[in-house]
């Protein structure tokens, strides 16, 4: 029986299948202990690094060395993606916002660009545009064939510096009349679109077929054994292959994890199970105007033993206060899309994040400190975890 997505059936998951099946076991599931990131050990939690807590449910990061990230130096609107290494230098593809627009303009101005460097944290280099106007939310696996891809939100069929002077000109006055109706199923789904390539650095080409389908905001993981898992709001998918076909293998909530709405989520596994990291916002906190940013909520860490079955942790995994190598911290008025940086032992390394940099914005938007990205500096922020 296929007990488990993450390699196959235990004897004990078998035997609880079939009591079930039986009558003669309860079909209630059991949290797993220490959220799926520790083991029971006389009694108290031994926590996997990087994370900590009494049920492991923090994460604990080292301080952090400006500048570095992308959008720091030179100054550069960017919002979050993730980096591939080959074994010489990293190679990062980032949500990057033409023409030096603000994160409002998005829809029209936001592109991938691909940047390099020495170090992880960076800072990276400029090194070109990966894939043009618009495409969002990047997302760049290593295949277990030795070629690459990146899931993004988005076309990527507009020329590289994407809508003139700022302005709101989506995707439309690019792709010839005669295929506008296919582009318009995606975009107005929210897209989910993928590039692939042979080398890590590009060039990067449409994948043709794309059976993906609807999937705003994706979050693709390649498992060891090469089955791709991808998270397309609350359904779990797999596929043997880049291209599909993809087949719903699972449908969660968030019930019983942080108050707010659930966005950008992160997939991956481990020995243990099926993670996922999200951004998490709360639109009612901190009134009556809600711009003291200290103690946002940004973050919420779901899992899942089988893949099949999962529960959402109630805490936070983390926050929105930086620890500085210089001293002290850096408050950041929201912290979203979450990736993580393996390396090539599967230990993960680093948190990326694009970043709000207002400590606090009193004359924001009413919706709170989530929204105070729309008018003030925005970049990718790279944190190493603590392991």
């Amino acid at each position: 029986p296929d007990c488990s997505l993450n390699g196959g059936c235990t004897i004990g998951k078998m035997l609880v299948a079939v009591m079930i099946g039986l009558g003669l076991a309860s079909a209630a599931p059991t949290v797993p202990d220490c959220s799926l990131n520790g083991a029971m050990s006389g009694g108290v939690c031994v926590c996997d690094k990087p994370w900590s807590g009494p049920d492991c449910s923090t994460m604990n990061f080292k301080p952090v060395t400006f500048p570095q990230g992308y959008g720091m130096s030179p100054n550069l609107t960017s919002w979050g993606g993730n980096a591939l290494f080959d074994g010489k230098q990293y190679h990062l593809y980032v949500s990057a916002m033409a023409n030096h627009c603000p994160l409002s303009h998005w829809g029209s101005n936001s592109r991938i660009d691909h940047g390099v460097s020495d170090t992880i944290t960076g800072p990276y280099t400029f090194k070109d545009v990966a894939i043009p106007t618009w495409a969002h939310n990047s997302a760049p696996i290593a295949l277990k064939d030795g070629t690459f891809a990146i899931v993004h939100i988005g076309t990527g069929v507009g020329p590289p510096n994407g809508g003139a002077n700022c302005n709101t000109t989506g995707w439309e006055q690019f792709v010839p009349e005669n295929s506008r109706k296919e582009f318009a199923a995606a975009t107005e789904d929210g897209g989910s679109t993928i590039h692939v390539s042979k080398s890590i650095g590009g060039p990067w080409t449409p994948l043709e077929p794309n059976t993906l389908g609807s999937c705003n905001n994706p979050a693709p993981w390649v498992h060891p054994n090469g089955t791709i898992f991808c998270v397309c709001g609350g359904s779990l998918k797999r596929a043997d292959s880049i291209s599909g076909p993809w087949t719903t293998v699972a449908s969660f909530s968030h019930s019983g994890g942080p108050a707010g709405n659930y966005e950008d989520p992160f997939l991956y596994t481990d020995k243990r199970g099926f993670h996922l990291i999200y951004h998490v916002y709360n639109t009612n906190e901190n009134p009556p105007h809600g711009h003291e940013c200290v103690n946002s909520t940004v973050s919420a860490h779901a899992y899942s033993e089988d893949g099949f079955t999962w529960f959402t942790s109630p805490k936070s995994p983390y926050g929105t206060q930086v620890e500085l190598t210089a001293g002290g911290t850096a408050t950041v008025a929201t912290r979203e899309r979450p990736k993580l940086f393996f390396d090539a032992s599967g230990q993960k390394t680093h948190l990326f994040n694009g970043v709000c940099g207002a400590p606090n914005c009193p004359n924001g938007p009413s919706t709170g400190c989530v929204d105070c990205k729309y008018a003030n500096w925005d970049y990718l922020l790279i944190q190493p975890l603590d392991v």
